[in-house]
């Protein structure tokens, strides 16, 4: 696909996003800034070469056209407390951290699962022998990220009590219906009012327990290209549920 129809076609998707109360322009300006950003597409090019090449396990990132979305949304909406689930490659915490350097405020607190002292091996997927979870982070964005090594289902509400309120919470951990709604279900009543909640794998062949939570808060949400969810929580409705 030629650059000027990439541009279009993202355009088109982004203005979708109106949906969960986002301006689509706002958002193309810092996916273009994000495009310029020389020194962090090299460092995830170099990364990616390395691992593929030091084992088959290497892979599962998010898109980077969903990574770039993410690093949008985060400048868009400069959260000071974010929270992921879910980590692996470290793509998607890659995105986040850069965005929240380039807003000079927040922290990341992100979820994954431990390593298998055993073996040496990681539980968390896509995690090569010889590379930690989130390999994919640049050392230089690690300043403002907070990584709980353990199950979400244990680690998640304790995470969420620690900081009181987030600004927005990201899911990439396991894609099932009851892992989702547990996810959503555990942050919500800490989510601030305006808040957003996202998911990665929004679809059929994941999950669509996202959308289903969405329509149940009655929620303004929007999918981007079949893979993310984007939410927002109505204001004045902290502790809802």
């Amino acid at each position: 696909m030629t650059f000027p129809l990439r541009v279009l076609r993202l355009l088109t998707d982004l203005y979708g996003l109106r949906a969960a109360g986002v301006s689509p322009l706002k958002l193309a300006l810092y996916v273009a800034e994000l495009e310029l950003d020389r020194r962090f597409w090299a460092y995830l090019s170099a990364q990616i070469r390395d691992a593929r090449a030091a084992g088959p396990e290497a892979g599962g990132w998010v898109s980077f056209a969903v990574g770039s979305i993410l690093y949008a949304l985060v400048r868009l909406e400069r959260p000071r407390t974010v929270v992921e689930t879910g980590v692996g490659p470290g793509a998607s915490s890659a995105f986040i951290l850069n965005a929240l350097r380039h807003n000079g405020t927040g922290v990341l607190h992100s979820i994954d699962l431990p390593q298998e002292f055993s073996t040496g091996s990681y539980q968390a997927v896509h995690v090569p022998a010889g590379f930690g979870a989130g390999w994919l982070i640049p050392g230089w964005l690690k300043g403002r990220w907070r990584l709980t090594v353990g199950d979400a289902g244990v680690a998640l509400p304790e995470v969420v009590r620690a900081v009181g309120t987030v600004d927005l919470f990201f899911h990439d951990s396991l894609h099932t219906d009851e892992q989702v709604r547990f996810e959503l279900e555990a942050v919500w009543p800490s989510v601030r009012p305006g808040g957003l909640i996202l998911a990665d794998d929004v679809n059929p062949h994941w999950s669509l327990a996202f959308v289903d939570f969405c329509r149940e808060q009655g929620l303004s949400f929007a999918v981007f290209r079949g893979r993310l969810g984007v939410g927002r929580k109505p204001r004045g409705e902290m502790g809802a549920r």
